[in-house]
């Protein structure tokens, strides 16, 4: 112990005051390292060695201050008035804080495993060491990786960092020969994505567009002439431009990560919404366009989901994320296939149970918006499949070997990566090197002060919650006072609910399930939120601190209290529909259902007359309607009112008179707050909507949720920064 600290190595956790902090990999390693020779100066060679270790490619300088600070935020100390860590410049770190020592104990070995089933040929690196003293106190701890699969003699790697920006920039791309790379970043004194060409030999980089519209994932044609990519100009799209500049044509209305085929004849991309689970119906579909021009072609139509497609490299499949139930959250459904553009074969290749068995890949990693990791290159060099995933709280690069004889996983994974930030976007060449983006993501809540009537902020966003953890979905108290969020702060994603005026903040109900998608009574005493239990879904409602009541078990969400806070709108079934969920009786009432189309995130009007929902009516496109309440239920279709059609779906909120409705939209290729005034007689929207907020750059909206209550919006923003590395053997390039 030290200060308000614990650390409880068996469990891998570090606590303050008892409650779990967000801490892992490196960040928690180096702490033990550095608990281990309190008083001592421990060397960053020390830490390289102990924590770092051989056979794993990571850049050690940044990622060692990035761990460094990481454990700094954690424990709220500071470089410059250190209670715990003082840094010694050029030689390393030591821990000067008062430990409170344990009475000696042995604790268990903890290793994790990859393929079980396989012979153990381990390769590992361990990491041991010990608490000394007087009072003989003894603590063990050990990392290991174990690969069960006859290892390859390790490559000796080299790593080039290829661009030194402040803010963010991602999504590279190799050209086939390897020489050159293109990519997005902000860099610009305009601050909007653009993209960027440059030699990876170094020089300066080339600017290739020039409006900011979100161009993003480029990727080279074959013979390096050309390079398609996503824009959210003119309501988004593929696009095609010439390597170093020139004329923009457009190939395909919306569509994500375009990918040329081999032979460069054609350009495989999906359509579909990034925030929505991959087990989801209708979340996305793929679809290949001649790169010469002409209509796109679906592939595999029987998929009830398909995204991130990768071409094979003999250019006859594609390798994509495919789901095959009709109902929501069905993970037997969900794999990696390899599928003919021709529609011919479609090959389960057992990916996600190998992920699953590997520790890789589960319904666990939901919280992140992630049901399977996404295979992203196929490498020029071993030929197998690199992917990015969630190992503990970053991500890492994998690789694992796809036949394209049977069609299977080899379900052997190897890790490429392993730094305090997330490694992610990988592109291969030909050869063998592959870039990648390390990347840091802050997300917190933020505060808008904003007389909701007007449609007018009183100043700009001012971020309330602090601390390496995820947050989402914050739902405001009426009188603005308090919100209630997601985060994991404390270990598995909880319900937490903050004081805005003294900042304190305290469980909703703690619990080792994840929960989910808060949502306030009037006067903030009551949560209703969602909770994922042994593959069930359930609506609970709690005072802080209370013990929680169930309301349903299948539903997927509450999205509103009624005025008088006696039901709930909630939603689920297929396709989904909205109910009415009495509080004390747990009956439902079916309030909106449509045959096709999934219908969610209903929210009540300030008189309790209207309700206001999504559509989804594509699997990217939703509108945002609103339907009289004072009728026979189900509400008849015919009487529902369009007040905006989107491309990516969200929720509104309206405004205390009732006469405007705000949502989220990505219409200046942004995701930025807009607000649409409703005619007080006809509820029909009266003039265009309006820009109420911009939320520009790199501090940006990612639809993970938001409130308007109480003259004052919170919104969960994501502040990202990165830039792009290369990796490729010592002695080439």
């Amino acid at each position: 112990m030290f200060g308000p600290f614990e650390v409880h190595t068996e469990a891998g956790e570090l606590r303050k005051r008892g409650i779990r902090v967000r801490l892992s990999g490196q960040p928690f390693q180096i702490l033990l390292v550095l608990l281990a020779n309190a008083g001592d100066v421990v060397t960053r060679e020390q830490l390289r060695e102990e924590v770092w270790g051989a056979g794993t490619f990571v850049d050690f300088e940044h990622g060692l201050n990035a761990a460094v600070n990481k454990l700094r935020r954690a424990l709220n100390d500071s470089p410059e008035n250190p209670r715990y860590i003082e840094t010694l410049p050029g030689r390393g770190y030591r821990f000067i804080g008062t430990l409170e020592r344990p009475q000696p104990t042995a604790i268990p070995l903890v290793t994790e495993s990859f393929v079980p089933e396989q012979p153990v040929v381990p390769r590992s690196r361990h990491l041991s060491w010990w608490l000394a003293s007087t009072t003989a106190c003894f603590i063990s701890f050990v990392v290991g990786w174990q690969f069960h699969n006859p290892p390859a003699p390790l490559p000796s790697w080299k790593l080039t960092r290829l661009t030194a920006d402040a803010g963010l920039s991602r999504f590279p791309a190799l050209s086939p020969d390897g020489k050159l790379v293109a990519y997005s970043s902000d860099r610009s004194v305009e601050g909007g994505q653009d993209l960027y060409v440059k030699q990876v030999a170094g020089g300066e980089a080339i600017r290739l567009t020039f409006d900011g519209a979100g161009n993003t994932r480029p990727d080279f044609s074959p013979d390096g002439s050309k390079i398609v990519f996503r824009s959210n100009r003119d309501g988004g799209g593929i696009y095609e431009i010439p390597t170093f500049g020139g004329e923009v044509r457009l190939l395909a209305r919306e569509g994500l990560d375009p990918k040329f085929s081999p032979d460069g004849s054609q350009i495989a991309y999906w359509i579909g919404g990034d925030a929505v689970a991959d087990t989801v119906p209708g979340m996305g579909s793929v679809w290949v366009v001649p790169a010469a021009g002409g209509p796109p072609q679906r592939v595999g139509p029987n998929f009830t989901s398909a995204c991130y497609p990768i071409w094979s490299p003999d250019g006859k499949y594609l390798l994509l994320v495919g789901y095959t139930s009709e109902r929501a959250y069905d993970y037997s459904s969900i794999d990696w296939w390899l599928v003919a553009t021709d529609g011919s074969v479609a090959l389960r290749t057992g990916a996600y149970d190998a992920l699953n068995r590997a520790g890789l890949g589960s319904q666990d990693s939901i919280p992140y918006g992630i049901d399977i990791p996404a295979p992203r290159c196929w490498s020029g060099a071993t030929h197998n499949v690199i992917f990015p995933t969630l190992s503990g709280d970053t991500r890492s690069l994998w690789e694992t070997g796809i036949s394209l004889a049977t069609g299977k996983a080899s379900g052997v994974f190897k890790r490429l990566t392993a730094g305090a930030d997330h490694e992610v976007d990988p592109s291969c060449a030909a050869e063998d090197s592959l870039a990648f983006t390390n990347l840091e993501d802050r997300t917190d809540v933020w505060s808008l002060l904003f007389d909701l009537n007007s449609g007018t902020p009183k100043g700009g966003p001012e971020r309330i919650t602090q601390g390496p953890a995820l947050r989402e979905y914050p739902t405001l108290s009426s009188d603005g006072g308090s919100v209630a969020f997601a985060s994991t702060q404390s270990g598995p994603l909880n319900i937490w609910l903050r004081a805005l005026a003294t900042g304190q903040e305290s469980h909703v109900a703690s619990s080792s399930f994840m929960q989910r998608y808060p949502v306030a009574n009037a006067s903030g005493d009551k949560i209703a939120f969602s909770s994922f239990e042994n593959g069930k879904r359930l609506v609970y409602v709690s005072t802080p601190g209370g013990v929680p009541e169930k309301l349903c078990e299948g539903c997927l969400r509450a999205t509103d209290w009624s005025r008088d806070e006696k039901a709930l709108l909630i939603f689920g079934g297929n396709p989904y529909q909205i109910n009415l969920l009495g509080i004390a009786s747990r009956r439902q009432t079916a309030l909106l259902k449509h045959a096709a189309h999934n219908l969610l995130y209903g929210r009540f009007s300030p008189d309790n007359r209207w309700v206001s929902f999504t559509e989804r009516i594509q699997p990217n496109r939703a509108w945002i309607m609103i339907a009289s309440i004072d009728g026979p239920r189900p509400i008849p279709e015919s009487s529902w009112i369009k007040i905006a059609e989107e491309q990516a779906e969200d929720w509104a909120n309206w405004s205390p008179d009732g006469k405007t409705l705000y949502f989220t939209s990505a219409r200046d290729g942004h995701f930025c707050l807009w607000g649409q005034r409703i005619d007080a007689n006809s509820h029909t929207p009266v003039g265009p909507a309006f820009a109420a907020q911009h939320l520009h750059g790199r501090v940006s909206y990612h639809q993970d949720g938001w409130s308007a209550r109480g003259g004052r919006i919170a919104m969960v923003l994501k502040e990202s920064t990165g830039n792009i590395w290369l990796m490729s053997h010592a002695g080439g390039r």
